[in-house]
């Protein structure tokens, strides 16, 4: 188990070198000039030029590359180019909203897929496994944006239960808070646990299947205990992996929903930055969202060490 664990977390370190190259080739190959956009539409070749040694920009792309990748290890991320503010800053001021949304509407999307993922594998071919399929198919066919607009449209429009934009800080006003994280947390909720009902279904069923599932039933094994003693675990590991995937999947679905509900995060900073082309703040940005996907999936394979004892050998 410790060879095991000691293994996935060496593999990591390739990966995060490959990904810190990927993200640097992708800035420096987009168009546009950093420095161009840096000086402005009146300044001259002169002003460019100096403003592309203040950036390193002169500098052969290695050298570029190695004093990028030294300061980002020191964690020094950069500054923007046109606000002048520090990465660190800018991601310091946006990162509660992004945390709120993450942990709250993964949380409940977990809590919600699960049961209703099980539950419908337990009452296959029921009228309830039929609702809860239509439910998981129009979750994961519907474009995130538009069942946004569909929830701001019912709950804030017209019927005024909620605010339609803007993000409380928790801090601030604790009942403000979550009246402003309810329809987007929806969003990402529904999203995300129709994803996870749809593998956990699928999973359970497989597993209800199996010979010896059979046998405990015929040796009069009560349903409770076939169900989550042996097919619940059996199942696991598939339902693992899809919410390891989907925690990588809500960064872009942050993304969206933030800019549907105006909320100040770090989706809509990404966004904000790409469209500005603010190539230092998109570098450290794209750089900071991978390595949180491979942690995640870092943790996944870990996960599977407590489900699977096959895994360990």
């Amino acid at each position: 188990m410790t060879a095991y664990i000691f293994k996935r977390v060496l593999a990591v370190i390739p990966i995060l070198i490959f990904v810190g190259i990927a993200t640097f080739s992708l800035v420096h190959i987009a168009p546009g000039d950093a420095a161009n956009i840096m000086a402005g539409d009146y300044a001259g070749p002169d002003d460019v030029k100096l403003i592309r040694a203040e950036l390193g920009l002169d500098k052969p792309v290695t050298t570029q590359f190695w004093e990028w990748a030294g300061r980002t290890l020191r964690g020094d991320l950069g500054k923007s180019i046109y606000s002048g503010r520090t990465v660190a800053e800018l991601v310091g001021q946006r990162l509660e909203p992004t945390i709120a949304l993450t942990i709250v509407g993964g949380t409940l999307a977990v809590l919600l897929g699960i049961p209703m993922g099980v539950f419908a594998a337990w009452r296959a071919g029921s009228r309830w496994d039929r609702g809860i399929q239509i439910f998981a198919a129009l979750g994961i066919s519907v474009p995130g944006f538009w069942l946004g607009f569909i929830l701001i449209l019912a709950f804030a429009v017209y019927l005024r239960w909620f605010p339609v934009i803007g993000y409380v800080s928790v801090t601030e006003d604790l009942f403000g808070w979550l009246k402003s994280i309810t329809l987007p947390v929806s969003l990402l909720a529904i999203s995300g646990s129709s994803v996870i009902i749809r593998m956990t279904r699928g999973s359970i069923l497989e597993v209800l299947r199996e010979d010896y599932i059979r046998t405990a039933r015929a040796k009069g094994l009560a349903n409770k205990p076939v169900l989550f003693r042996h097919a619940l675990r059996a199942g696991a590991i598939p339902i693992i992996t899809v919410i390891g995937t989907l925690a990588g999947a809500l960064i872009t679905g942050v993304v969206v929903t933030e800019t549907v509900f105006t909320i100040p995060g770090l989706g809509r900073l990404v966004a904000e930055t790409v469209q500005n082309r603010d190539f230092p703040v998109v570098q450290s940005m794209l750089m900071l969202l991978a390595s949180f996907y491979v942690f995640i999936n870092l943790m996944v394979d870990l996960a599977y060490v407590f489900f699977d004892p096959r895994v360990r050998l």
